[in-house]
């Protein structure tokens, strides 16, 4: 993967990996709001494949389009951190099958050691799927925060551009 792409080009990568493309990241569905998570996106898009006749709709697919929309969101709203990452700033949600999410405190300081600490967790659960979000004021429900990394098994991490800088501490 290339490190000068953006998290939204790497998510499109991932996307078209999937077999999707532009289109389905377009649409009225495809509005994000500053209050917007991944899983409501998820939520919006799935509600309009299924308003245009679409019974079976992909949730990989989808999951991946929101994904792109949201990284697109984040990548033009500047990231500013008023301290060093504390433990429990990264919250891991996990995503299991169907659309169950559930969301944990990561115990780490560096985005590095919650990477190492969430993929064992999701070995442990076996889950496909999971995102490291870092809070923000309020957000404690799945989907809330800022976009940190995405971790899909097939695949591996893929790291936002705009991803708060690592401790060492």
């Amino acid at each position: 993967m290339n490190s000068k792409q953006s998290s939204s080009e790497q998510f499109m990568l991932y996307l078209k990996s999937l077999g999707g493309s532009e289109v389905d990241v377009t649409g009225p569905a495809s509005v994000v709001s500053v209050e917007d998570t991944v899983e409501t996106v998820v939520s919006r898009m799935r509600k309009e494949k299924y308003a245009h006749g679409y019974d079976l709709v992909d949730p990989s697919t989808l999951q991946a389009s929101a994904q792109v929309l949201i990284s697109r969101r984040d990548e033009n709203k500047p990231l500013h951190l008023a301290r060093h990452p504390q433990e429990g700033d990264y919250q891991l949600d996990i995503h299991l099958s169907g659309s169950d999410t559930t969301r944990e405190t990561i115990p780490m300081k560096s985005l590095k050691e919650a990477k190492v600490w969430a993929r064992e967790r999701l070995d442990t659960v076996g889950a496909q799927a999971g995102v490291i979000y870092h809070s923000t004021l309020g957000s404690t429900g799945p989907g809330t925060g800022t976009l940190a990394s995405n971790f899909e098994r097939s695949v591996g991490w893929l790291v936002p551009i705009n991803t708060p800088p690592a401790t060492t501490e």
